[in-house]
């Protein structure tokens, strides 16, 4: 990413700060909260944990103390109930005030070890879409091991060929490490599997390749104990988290039927929420929505930004991600403003 393009970021980022600031601060949050009370919103949360965890894609991190803060609060102003209960109230026209959602995608380990404790300390219900080949094989997404190779780079400079072009990064600090794994992800994130597979390996060589020593996603075993909590709802996110629409619905259909089968025979209930990979709009399209239907699923996630409404698509679900912060940043994100884009 060249020097404008950062300068860039940090401005528009900057910008929006001092926009939610303005809004929260001036009373317009309150007036646009009332105006919005009968559109509930679905949060997305993907990884509790420390905030320099290197384990884990950077912007999927939110920090333990930030999530009770949030949950705290939702807990004592906002109606949080489960997805299938909204998905219940969408289906029968009548939104309910102030209501709230919470999903995780992805299964990591930190949701049994951080954030369930803190989810039943207030009694909060939540959706954990998992994803069931990586659960399978003990590994992990790709854009993990990805930020786990930057963050524990052995080199201060990385100089990679990738379609013809050369790219370099500067890796001595942190904020450099996280701009590069932000860049290196958007390039990544729909390029041929071998293509990007060639280029890890070309990570590997350079940053001195290491093996993660941790475990960084849920074990079925974990799950298990899991299914046994009445405030988790399971839903299906796919076998191996590629974007439905880089692949034939053929394969579609297995990546769908492997994961709600898994799912279903090890928590012993029946799975009908699904969450799309990726999940922006052209992740999915209407030949994969019938799929899910015929598959017996009642819903599907997006990350699409925005709030629900009595005319939702309930295979087009709107989701909030959560930011991570407890202030006026993660109160404007209940309103729908946000700088995520679908």
């Amino acid at each position: 990413m060249s020097y404008i393009s950062r300068f860039i970021l940090k401005a528009i980022r900057a910008l929006f700060r001092v926009l939610c600031f303005t809004i929260y601060f001036s009373g317009l949050y309150h007036i646009i909260s009332f105006l919005r009370r009968h559109h509930p919103v679905i949060l997305m949360y993907h990884s509790v944990n420390d905030r320099s965890y290197p384990y884990i894609y950077p912007d999927n991190i939110v920090s333990v103390e930030n999530f009770e803060k949030q949950i705290a609060y939702l807990a004592s102003k906002k109606r949080v109930i489960s997805l299938p209960e909204l998905i219940g109230y969408i289906r029968g026209g009548r939104l309910p005030a102030d209501t709230v959602a919470i999903t995780f995608d992805d299964g990591y380990y930190d949701f049994y070890s951080k954030a369930y404790p803190i989810l039943k300390k207030y009694n909060v219900p939540c959706t954990l879409f998992l994803i069931s080949g990586i659960l399978d094989s003990s590994g992990m997404k790709w854009e993990d091991y990805l930020a786990f190779l930057i963050n524990n780079s052995r080199v201060d400079n990385l100089r990679i060929d990738i379609d013809g072009r050369i790219r370099m990064y500067n890796l001595k600090s942190s904020e450099e490490k996280i701009e590069c794994i932000r860049d290196l992800n958007s390039i990544l994130l729909y390029m041929d599997e071998d293509e990007r597979g060639r280029i890890i390996s070309e990570l590997e060589l350079q940053v001195g390749y290491s093996k993660p020593s941790e475990r960084v996603m849920l074990t079925w075993s974990e799950v298990k104990i899991l299914s046994m909590e009445s405030l988790i709802s399971f839903g299906c996110h796919t076998h191996s988290h590629r974007s439905l629409k880089t692949i034939s619905l053929k394969e579609v259909e297995e990546e769908v039927s492997i994961c709600k089968g898994k799912v279903e025979n090890l928590t012993g209930r029946r799975c009908s929420i699904f969450s799309y990979p990726i999940g922006k709009r052209k992740d999915f399209d209407q030949s994969i929505k019938e799929i899910l239907r015929r598959l017996g699923f009642e819903a599907a996630c997006t990350t699409i930004p925005g709030a629900i409404s009595r005319d939702t698509d309930l295979y087009e679900l709107r989701r909030i991600s959560v930011p991570d912060d407890s202030s006026y940043i993660f109160k404007c994100a209940l309103i729908g403003l946000t700088l995520q884009r679908g």
